[in-house]
């Protein structure tokens, strides 16, 4: 009897790896973010101007570009925005779209100090990315405003149930500071490169 438990133990611990293992990034980025929302902790997403680069890896001294670069924390408000530009309810849905990497970057897993690089962008989709705030002008209020006020019911109601704040809120504490960062970094020719701090902190959970 006790053989056959082991056995069946055994069996079940291979498939669960197995199935853990073939994940792709795209998966994974989206368990981690769902398995997170039950927790009582948050993560602050901050984004860095470094130098010119097509790939992280022609980044030869990071450590010292990210310890004097000019950068921005999103604090826990990235899920906001991110529900907010993509208009859905689950701002993870789709790593490949454009607003996902504005506040994401491209996937990446690289140590620098006591830093974990998670996203990068480049140089080139800076500008891309530039050229989508000012179609959308959410660079201004106005602009702003007329995206929110333009987000599906189900959109409204997520932001409702994480308890975002009001969209002048937002605009004035992390939208314009994004949109103003993102400018510097197309006029310096900027990359940039994308850590996640976990914080000890109340998360808005979404029970």
């Amino acid at each position: 009897m006790n053989k056959i438990l082991l056995l069946t133990f055994f069996a079940l611990t291979v498939i669960s790896s197995s199935s853990f293992i073939s994940i792709s990034h795209v998966d994974t980025t989206k368990y981690f973010h769902h398995h997170l929302k039950p927790h009582a902790l948050g993560i602050s997403i901050v984004l860095y101007r470094v130098g010119k680069a097509d790939k992280i890896g022609e980044l030869s001294n990071l450590n010292m570009e990210m310890s004097k670069s000019k950068s921005i924390n999103l604090y826990k408000i990235t899920q906001d925005l991110g529900i907010i530009f993509m208009n859905t309810s689950d701002p993870y849905s789709d790593t490949h779209a454009l607003p996902y990497k504005m506040l994401y970057g491209t996937f990446v897993e690289k140590q620098v100090g006591d830093r974990i690089i998670n996203g990068f962008i480049p140089t080139a989709e800076v500008a891309t990315i530039c050229d989508w705030i000012k179609k959308n002008k959410i660079e201004s209020f106005e602009g702003f405003s007329k995206l929110y006020d333009n987000l599906s019911k189900e959109t409204k109601q997520e932001l409702e149930d994480i308890g975002a704040e009001d969209k002048k809120a937002l605009f004035n504490g992390y939208d314009q500071s994004l949109t103003q960062f993102y400018f510097a970094a197309l006029k310096d020719k900027n990359s940039i490169v994308i850590c996640g701090d976990k914080l000890q902190a109340t998360y808005r959970c979404a029970q």
